[in-house]
C-alpha cells in the first residue's frame, strides 16, 4: 500500500512538473498567437483607430489594396531596399569581419570602433544623414565639390532617393554583419586552419577553402536578419524622406504606418502588415529551405 502510495505521489509530482515547465510556453505562445489572429481579424474589418465600433468586410480590404497601383510600387519599393540592402551589407560585412580577422596592433581597436553605429538609434541616424545630405549646406556635397563632381539632390530627387537610404542602412547595419560572421571566423578551429597551411595553404586558400565553407551558417544567419529587418525597415525612411519623393521611398510599412496613424484606418493598415508578413515569411522559408538543400547535397543525401 505504501509503495502505491509513493509511486502515486512520484506520478503527481512529475505530471506536476510537467505543468509548472510548460505553462511558460504555452503564456507565450498565446501572448504571440491572439495578437497575430487579432490582427489578422482587424484586416478582414473596416475598423478605425478611434472607433471602438467595427464592420466585417471580409476581404475588400485584399482586393481593394491589390487594385491600388501605389501598393504595387510600394512592394516593389520594399523588395528593392531588401534586396540592395543584403546585396550590399553580407559582401562588405564579411570583408570587414576578414580584415578584423588578421592579428594586428589596431585590432582590439578597429573592433571597438566597428560596433559604434549599432549603438545610434535609426531615427537619430536617418536625421543625421539627412543633415549631411542636404543639397545646399550638406558636407557630403560640400566633398563632393573638393574632387570635382556635382552636387547630388540626394534624399530630394527620385532618382536618388531610394539609393539614399540604403547608403544610411548600410552604414548603420553593416557592422551587425560584420560582427556575426567575425564570430564565425573565430569560430573555426585553429587546428583545421594550421593543417591547411601545412598542406601548402595561403592565406587567401585558406580563407576561400577552409573559412568560407564552414561560415555559411552564419551567411544564413545575416541574410535572415538583414531580409526580415531590411522588408519592415520604417524608422530611416520615415525620419528622411518619409516616403517620398514622389513614393520613391514609399515601402509597404510606410504604407501600413500612415493608414493607421494618418489616416486612422486599422483594418487597411492590419491588411498591408499581414501582406508583409507573407513577403517576409516566403523569403526567409525559401532561404531556409535552400540551406537545407545544400546541406542534403553536401551530406550526399
Amino acid at each position: 500500500m505504501a509503495r502505491i502510495t509513493a509511486q502515486a505521489d512520484k506520478t503527481w509530482m512529475s505530471k506536476a512538473a510537467f505543468y509548472a515547465m510548460l505553462a511558460p510556453a504555452l503564456i507565450l505562445l498565446m501572448s504571440t498567437t491572439y495578437p497575430f489572429l487579432s490582427g489578422i481579424y482587424t484586416s478582414l474589418t473596416n475598423q478605425k483607430l478611434y472607433i471602438p465600433a467595427s464592420k466585417f468586410v471580409g476581404l475588400n480590404n485584399y482586393i481593394n489594396l491589390f487594385e491600388t497601383p501605389l501598393f504595387w510600387n510600394g512592394l516593389a519599393n520594399t523588395l528593392i531596399y531588401a534586396g540592395a540592402a543584403l546585396a550590399i551589407q553580407l559582401p562588405l560585412g564579411l570583408a570587414f569581419a576578414i580584415l578584423l580577422d588578421v592579428p594586428g596592433r589596431l585590432q582590439s581597436f578597429f573592433r571597438s570602433a566597428v560596433v559604434l553605429p549599432l549603438l545610434v538609434p535609426p531615427v537619430v541616424a536617418g536625421l543625421i544623414w539627412k543633415t549631411m545630405m542636404h543639397p545646399q549646406s550638406g558636407v557630403l556635397n560640400w566633398l563632393l565639390a573638393q574632387i570635382g563632381i556635382e552636387p547630388l539632390s540626394w534624399l530630394t530627387s527620385p532618382s536618388t532617393a531610394m539609393m539614399s537610404i540604403i547608403l544610411i542602412d548600410t552604414w548603420l547595419f553593416t557592422p551587425l554583419a560584420t560582427i556575426i560572421l567575425l564570430a564565425g571566423l573565430q569560430s573555426v578551429s585553429g587546428e583545421v586552419v594550421e593543417a591547411a597551411r601545412i598542406d601548402g595553404a595561403n592565406a587567401w586558400q585558406v580563407i576561400r577553402y577552409v573559412k568560407l565553407p564552414l561560415l555559411a551558417p552564419y551567411l544564413l544567419l545575416v541574410a535572415l536578419f538583414r531580409v526580415s529587418d531590411s522588408l519592415k525597415s520604417l524608422e530611416i525612411i520615415y525620419s528622411t524622406t518619409k516616403g517620398g519623393p514622389l513614393d520613391a521611398t514609399r515601402t509597404l510599412h510606410v504604407m501600413a504606418y500612415e493608414e493607421a496613424y494618418r489616416w486612422s484606418s486599422l483594418g487597411r493598415a492590419m491588411t498591408i502588415v499581414f501582406v508583409l508578413w507573407l513577403v517576409c515569411y516566403t523569403i526567409s522559408g525559401a532561404l531556409l529551405a535552400f540551406w537545407q538543400k545544400q546541406e542534403a547535397k553536401n551530406r550526399g543525401l
